[in-house]
């Protein structure tokens, strides 16, 4: 009669072994949630990183962008008109070297 009723309860509840082996299912359970967490974390990290680096990829785009226009503003040609208008005049020549005395290095 016991092991008709064992049977029976086995057939109506799948998980008639839990109460026995609660102790490895809460083991089984707390590594399982270890390896979750472990893989959000690096998930985050991933993400993270990805928008540092299209931050950095934006911010080279601006440097070029602001260097580009230095450059051109510093050019001969930019700077030759705002120097006529200013009276100035650009050397010819390199500039000379002077020698000082070993003294004064």
């Amino acid at each position: 009669m016991r092991a008709k009723l064992k049977a029976l309860w086995r057939q109506i509840n799948p998980f008639w072994w839990i109460p026995r082996r609660l102790g490895v299912v809460f083991y089984v359970a707390f590594w399982l949630l270890v390896y979750v967490a472990t893989q959000y974390r690096a998930e985050k990290k991933v993400r993270e990183l990805h928008r540092l680096r299209r931050e950095l990829s934006e911010k080279r785009a601006i440097y070029l962008q602001l260097n580009a226009s230095v450059s051109q503003k510093r050019s001969y040609s930019a700077l030759k008109p705002v120097l006529d208008s200013l009276g100035l005049v650009l050397p010819q020549e390199a500039p000379t070297v002077l020698s000082l005395p070993p003294a004064y290095e």
